[in-house]
């Protein structure tokens, strides 16, 4: 009788091996996704940690939540589904509508909302219990305030200037926490440009971000300025007493001041000297000193860049 070489007879053992190890592996994978499934199919009672999330929260308050505001639900649910609330999504939203914001401290009780929560949960999942049974938070009341918005700075080139500067609209609403918007009394826009401005233009600019807490009722704003060739002129003007009582005489030393003012060059022509007022108001006379400042009172529209000379004078006063 022929007998097989002894490598043959290796090999066929080793697949005969091999295929019971690859049929016990199959049978103990198959076992263990038969237990999974029976064992987390099956009912359990137990307590989980759930995040609360708020919504609808009322337009004028902002809560102040620190960490998330955790509740300890006691369901009754399958494993897989615990499996989902543990691993997968463990949040559930709030209707803030339902919080007592009268105390100075949200108050929001829960047993208000049982029906919206229950509904958010999977599948027949059973709420048994929670803790606790009121979620407290702290808040701010939010305010608004109208604010102006004012020109940013930009550089005009030489011999121009900006004749107006104008923003549609001209006010915004500030939206957030009253201790902070009160201590906001303007806004700039966001605007940089490199070169020196010659000629008028528009664009929308965007607003500055004013915090996480306050909201803008506008995010841009219509920027219209209008640029013209500016010159300069100069005019002697008599020194008035603004505010003066009848009786009595002032004698200025010297009695005129020079003013010199930028104005645009189609509008030029058409300025004179009984445009300006310049003087000082009686109001602000010291006994103690006889020299005071002068002050421009009133000025065509348009006039810029004015200086004086003197800045001050000295007065006697005549009964």
């Amino acid at each position: 009788m022929k007998k097989e070489p002894a490598l043959f007879t290796s090999l066929q053992r080793a697949s005969m091996d091999k295929g019971r190890s690859k049929f016990f592996l199959f049978f103990l994978v198959f076992s263990f996704i038969l237990w999974f499934i029976a064992k987390f199919s099956k009912e359990y009672t137990e307590v989980i940690s759930l995040e609360m999330t708020f919504e609808n929260v009322p337009p004028t308050i902002i809560p102040i939540v620190k960490s998330p505001t955790n509740v300890e639900f006691t369901l009754k649910a399958t494993g897989f589904q615990f499996l989902y609330y543990q691993f997968l999504d463990n949040r559930l939203k709030i209707d803030a509508q339902e919080a007592d914001f009268d105390s100075g401290r949200a108050e929001l009780p829960i047993a208000a909302q049982y029906q919206n929560l229950k509904e958010q949960l999977l599948g027949d999942t059973e709420i048994i219990n929670y803790f606790p049974a009121v979620i407290e938070f702290d808040f701010q009341e939010q305010t608004s305030q109208k604010i102006p918005v004012i020109s940013p700075e930009f550089k005009i080139a030489l011999g121009y200037s900006a004749v107006s500067i104008q923003f549609e609209p001209d006010s915004i609403d500030l939206i957030g926490p009253m201790n902070q918007i009160n201590a906001i009394k303007e806004v700039q826009p966001l605007f940089t440009i490199d070169v020196p401005i010659e000629e008028s233009f528009e664009t929308m600019i965007a607003l500055p971000d004013m915090g996480e807490l306050i909201s803008l009722s506008n995010q841009k704003v219509l920027m219209k300025v209008v640029i013209d060739r500016f010159s300069e002129a100069k005019y002697q003007l008599p020194i008035k007493m603004i505010n003066a009582p009848q009786e009595g005489v002032f004698k200025f030393f010297p009695t005129n001041v020079s003013i010199t003012f930028s104005a645009p060059l189609n509008s030029l022509r058409d300025i004179t000297p009984e445009d300006f007022r310049v003087g000082i108001d009686y109001n602000q006379l010291s006994a103690n000193n006889k020299s005071v400042k002068l002050k421009v009172y009133s000025a065509p529209k348009g006039v810029t860049n004015m200086r004086l000379e003197p800045k001050e004078v000295q007065y006697l006063k005549r009964q």
